[in-house]
């Protein structure tokens, strides 16, 4: 309280109060699974990768793809988004759900990532339930395969 005051009465008198900002958050590291794919796929949970839906997801994008997780208890083991995308050459990340997209990007998920890009999903859960919503996935992940092929021929 004593200096919220001060603060108060040198802006009274006119001069300029600097105040430190607090840290910048760290953006949540992840859990990764051993895959060899190009393809990562993002979830809030370990146990979000061992749903039939995913397991459907992994054989339909083909090609082994690699699992991560939000994991807030990984503070060594744990890696950043840009670490993976680096580490393992990937070129396409799907992240599904509103929490992984909070936590990773602190806003709207980019578009590309390094090498990668990167295309915000609908929550598991909601893909199970919704017909609609797996339809529309197929939809933008069939568009930014023909994307990317094209841009391939160009």
């Amino acid at each position: 309280m004593i200096e919220a005051r001060r603060r108060a009465y040198l802006e009274a008198l006119g001069f300029d109060v600097w105040v430190t900002r607090p840290a910048a958050a760290e953006r949540s590291r992840l859990g990764v699974s051993g895959g060899q794919g190009s393809t990562l796929l993002v979830c809030p949970a370990i146990a979000d990768r061992d749903t039939e839906l995913a397991r459907d997801l992994a054989r339909a994008l083909g090609g082994d793809p690699v699992w991560a997780w939000l994991d807030p208890s990984a503070d060594v083991d744990g890696q950043q988004l840009e670490e993976i995308i680096a580490g393992r050459l990937l070129t396409r990340v799907v992240v599904f759900g509103p929490e992984p997209v909070r936590c990773l990007f602190r806003g709207p998920a980019p578009e590309t990532i390094g090498s990668a890009t990167v295309l915000s999903a609908p929550a598991l859960e909601e893909l199970a339930a919704s017909g609609s919503a797996r339809l529309a996935l197929w939809r933008k992940l069939r568009h930014q395969r023909i994307t990317k092929q094209a841009g391939r021929a160009g």
